[in-house]
């Protein structure tokens, strides 16, 4: 075919000619080759997924193709294959499939065995290890084998134990990669030179490795802020617990939230005082931010003065403890158990165990049915969810002298 359709006028063809046609030849027979390859691990694929993983045929096919359009360096049998041999059960190979298809184009000896036995050794197994595998794509496929060693062993140094180096890259699969590894290094140098201890620096990384990933830049910023302009001294227990919440926090975020209390008439005094008490109010939605002021002021008519003095109001849930509580509290009040001038405050801050054992349990003697009575009050909640502020008696009152007390769950 390709003679007839270059075959020169004359005689015979040039050397020049001659050569073109050759490889003409070879190159669409190796394409046909490759095409035909191609094809072949398409359908393999597809029909893996469906008779193996229990893919639908849509999602088969609609798999396979993402991977028929990248640049393969191996066959996904082979790769299929290892993450079986690696102990990985369907349900995880579907998991990782799904999630992230181009690992299926890696070439297994050279990229993915090495980090998959590295992460392995870690003490990394079953779902857990398909946690960090698909939130460590590119790092699987891309960095060196290294790369990866040298991080682990630097957070191993960090933390202390191979378990803490597996809570921390569970959380942040990023931590692998040295470019992450290095900016925990110089944020773990600033936070050193305001005074946290390695002990402190070491909960960032396993509670919120975030802070510790942020750009060093935006670190010093959001710490500079919550100094100057919610005058918290280094020195403040707490100050550690802001610095966790500002730079988790974009600022057009934390504006957001302030400007909520100042909707309210909260004065600047009382917004540095809350943020002083109790940062992680600010990690309140605006939504459940403004539905709590809006209940506790508009309704019960408490002033922000009080509020900035007990934060721990706003974090509670309205539908699983105020509301009940207090509901709970007038039925009390209306049979004579319960003085109604009783201290709202007091009766929010204790656990539930705690509560039903001094409020509930306690009142048993005087009350046989009071804890059928509250657990109907509860399950109302639920079923409604939530109870309506109208349901509580408009006189609901609570003592708002300002003392001092530890925040509860």
């Amino acid at each position: 075919m390709a003679a007839r359709l270059f075959r020169p006028h004359g005689h015979g063809a040039t050397a020049g000619q001659l050569f073109f046609i050759y490889n003409f030849k070879f190159s669409f027979q190796y394409s046909t080759i490759a095409d035909k390859t191609a094809c072949d691990q398409t359908h393999f694929l597809v029909n893996y997924l469906v008779n193996s993983l229990g893919f639908s045929r849509g999602e088969a096919i609609s798999t396979s193709s993402k991977v028929a359009r990248l640049k393969s360096t191996g066959n996904t049998q082979s790769v299929l294959n290892f993450f079986e041999q690696s102990g990985l059960d369907k349900t995880h190979i579907g998991k990782i499939v799904s999630s992230v298809p181009k690992l299926l184009v890696c070439d297994v000896d050279k990229t993915l065995k090495p980090k998959i036995d590295i992460l392995q050794d870690l003490g990394l197994s079953g779902s857990d290890l398909v946690t960090v595998v698909t939130g460590s794509a590119s790092i699987l496929r891309s960095h060196e084998v290294s790369d990866m060693k040298f991080c682990i062993n630097y957070l191993r140094k960090v933390l202390g134990s191979d378990e803490y180096v597996v809570k921390a890259i569970k959380k942040r699969t990023c931590l692998l990669s040295v470019k992450a590894c290095e900016r925990v290094r110089v944020n773990m140098m600033f936070f050193q030179s305001i005074g946290f201890t390695d002990e402190d620096i070491k909960k960032f990384i396993l509670q919120n490795p975030y802070t510790l990933l942020a750009s060093p830049e935006v670190v010093e910023e959001k710490v500079h802020r919550l100094e100057n302009e919610f005058n918290m001294s280094r020195a403040s227990g707490l100050f550690i617990h802001g610095v966790d919440v500002f730079i988790s926090m974009k600022e057009s975020t934390i504006d957001t939230k302030l400007n909520v209390f100042r909707d309210y008439g909260w004065s600047k005094w009382d917004i540095i005082k809350l943020v002083q008490l109790l940062p992680y109010c600010l990690r309140l939605s605006e939504e459940k931010l403004r539905a709590a002021i809006d209940f506790y002021m508009v309704q019960l008519g408490l002033k922000p003065a009080y509020l900035a003095s007990h934060p721990s109001l706003l974090m509670f849930s309205m539908k699983k403890r105020v509301l009940p509580r207090l509901e709970f509290m007038r039925s009390l009040v209306e049979q004579k158990l319960y003085n109604e001038d009783y201290n709202m405050y007091t009766v929010l801050l204790p656990s539930e165990q705690k509560f039903y054992q001094v409020y509930v349990l306690a009142l048993k003697d005087k009350m046989p049915d009071v804890c059928e009575l509250y657990n109907k009050i509860q399950q109302h909640g639920k079923d409604k969810n939530g109870l309506s502020v109208r349901t509580l008696n408009s006189r609901v009152a609570c003592s708002v002298e300002v003392f001092e007390c530890g925040f509860g769950n």
